[in-house]
């Protein structure tokens, strides 16, 4: 049995590998990390369920959105924990205090290790794990498995991941359920575990020390993309460290797309078309289309805390939208102005020149190399990098205020 000829024809989603009635099919990482299913020919009986709910081998059932909106939370301790407006925050809160089950990717401890995985939160002190952008590949495992028993047993599950992961859920059911609700994100590509796990302890060599929670998206210097950790030092004191993404070799590499999954850069699900019930990102750009939404123009919103882009795709969707109407500052908008600094609404990200020779470095010499290959392109703009983080986030407002009079 044969599931793919080429990687760019396989997402990882884990469909294949759930569905299999034997457990003849594993998600096994390649020498850069990648997971791809791996068939045990001494178990399998060539039953054909593999193939049949591999979307890359069958029909998508894409949806235009409805609707389009840009929103935040009023609860700012939600929106201050959430990557951009605190929407899928919001969302999750109303379905656990429903009785529901949440399914998301969170930070989670393997050993000793930070490792990013889809987990199952139904109290609500679970779902902080659920909160924040996690720019790696999160591990499915099992859980469309888990989901099926509860939809099966009458119970509401939210279902939120990457778009090839919503798919594969819908293809692994086979069927609609209508106590299902899907959030997609948009999203860039991902990066594999073991490049993020190797990044991470390279940190801690650095340091001196051990990483114990780690943010992409960090608002304590305002809404974008700064990174932090909590590490614990030589003594077993906690401390804090913050880092702009252009200071990050990770998170610099992720920007520039240098990382991804193979099939990444012709994704089909990088499109104005979604897989899921609502698709949910930030609002880049929105103080460009939107001025008079913002508080600097005596808006509502805050550019400083984050601001969410929410496309309804789907009548359940939109029931979704409809549970926390009265928590958040919600405004409508159109595909346009949500799509112009979204380009992953409109296209998957473009394979770059570089990749294959970062991908060999790591896969040679490690990520060490990588830190090395990335020092050195940086080159003097560290400096220029560090003086701007040192920039108190007000005195940042104001000049940027001051330049676009």
């Amino acid at each position: 049995m044969i599931l793919f000829k080429d990687k760019s024809e396989c997402s990882g989603c884990g469909a294949c590998m759930n569905i299999c009635p034997k457990d003849a099919i594993k998600m096994v990482p390649d020498s850069a990390g990648f997971l791809y299913p791996v068939i045990d020919n001494n178990i399998c009986i060539s039953c054909g369920q593999c193939k049949k709910v591999c979307f890359y081998r069958n029909s998508k059932d894409l949806i235009q959105s409805d609707e389009v909106y840009s929103a935040v939370s009023k609860d700012d301790n939600l929106l201050m924990k959430s990557a951009s407006g605190g929407i899928f925050a919001e969302i999750s809160h109303a379905v656990v205090e429903d009785g529901g089950y949440v399914y998301g990717a969170a930070f989670v401890k393997s050993n000793d290790e930070l490792e990013v995985r889809h987990i199952c939160a139904s109290e609500k002190e679970e779902l902080n794990q659920l909160q924040g952008s996690k720019y790696v590949h999160s591990v499915v495992g099992y859980s469309y498995r888990d989901v099926k028993a509860k939809l099966d047993g009458g119970a509401k599950v939210l279902f939120s991941g990457t778009p090839c992961q919503i798919s594969g859920l819908n293809s692994y059911l086979g069927k609609d359920y209508d106590n299902l609700f899907t959030v997609d994100i948009v999203c860039h590509g991902v990066p594999s575990q073991k490049i993020f796990k190797d990044y991470i302890a390279c940190q801690m060599k650095k340091l001196n020390g051990k990483i114990e929670k780690f943010c992409f998206r960090d608002k304590s210097k305002g809404w974008g993309l700064n990174a932090s950790f909590v590490y614990k030092d030589k003594n077993g004191k906690l401390r804090k460290k913050t880092m702009p993404f252009r200071l990050s070799s990770y998170y610099d590499m992720f920007i520039r797309s240098e990382i991804y999954r193979e099939n990444c850069y012709s994704c089909p699900f990088a499109d104005k078309k979604r897989v899921g019930d609502m698709t949910i990102g930030d609002f880049w750009g929105i103080q460009r289309q939107h001025p008079e939404l913002m508080k600097a123009n005596g808006g509502r919103y805050d550019e400083e805390k984050g601001v969410s882009c929410v496309l309804i795709n789907t009548k359940k969707g939109k029931q979704l939208l409809d549970l926390i109407a009265d928590k958040i500052d919600i405004h409508s908008s159109d595909f346009e102005k949500v799509s112009a600094e979204n380009f992953q609404l409109l296209r998957p990200s473009a394979l770059p020149d570089t990749r294959e020779q970062i991908l060999n470095l790591y896969e040679h010499r490690g990520y060490s190399a990588l830190e090395s290959y990335f020092s050195k392109r940086l080159g003097i703009k560290k400096y220029f990098y560090l003086i701007k983080s040192m920039i108190p986030q007000k005195l940042k407002v104001k000049l940027k205020a001051i330049v676009g009079k």
